[in-house]
């Protein structure tokens, strides 16, 4: 593992402290303000299919406030994109262990899972879809039956935020 620069690690100290700073606000929401945000802007979706929770979707909006559609790094890879270089992505609440599967991401490690653990929660980065650019080779060859699977109803490529050439 390499060793990080001082301003490396200053940087880095800053972007958790923010972080830290952004989730202490949305934790001192109500379930009913969360809610009342996601209701305004919406959930934000998954590019696998699904959307985050209240609490990820209150920490993504904040930080990105015109948010889309996001993945990871990796999720993006497997559909054919690839983040830009020198994109910044939003940090989220991620749930580890065996409970992760039914945790909401509240930020707490509270939850207990049936072994009587406690949940835990690391930090994420996702990039929203308009950070990410089609990959050509693939795009070439599945590119219509990706973008019939993230956008079926044709709204990101009307917005012109996904690309499909054939």
């Amino acid at each position: 593992m390499r060793k990080l620069t001082a301003e490396q690690t200053a940087a880095r100290d800053a972007r958790r402290a923010k972080f830290r700073a952004l989730v202490a606000d949305v934790a001192a929401m109500t379930d009913e303000q969360r809610a009342g945000i996601v209701a305004r802007l919406g959930a934000v979706p998954t590019c696998t299919g699904g959307a985050l929770s209240f609490f990820n979707s209150c920490l993504v909006l904040s930080q990105a406030p015109g948010a889309s559609l996001v993945g990871g790094f990796q999720q993006w890879r497997k559909l054919g994109r690839i983040v830009r270089k020198g994109e910044h992505g939003a940090m989220i609440w991620i749930p580890t262990g065996q409970a992760a599967a039914s945790a909401d991401a509240t930020g707490e490690a509270t939850d207990n899972d049936a072994d009587g653990a406690r949940m835990r929660f690391i930090t994420g980065t996702v990039f929203d879809v308009s950070q990410t650019d089609a990959m050509p080779e693939v795009t070439a060859h599945c590119g219509a039956a990706i973008a019939a699977w993230i956008d079926p109803a044709g709204s990101l490529q009307a917005a012109g935020l996904l690309e499909v050439h054939a």
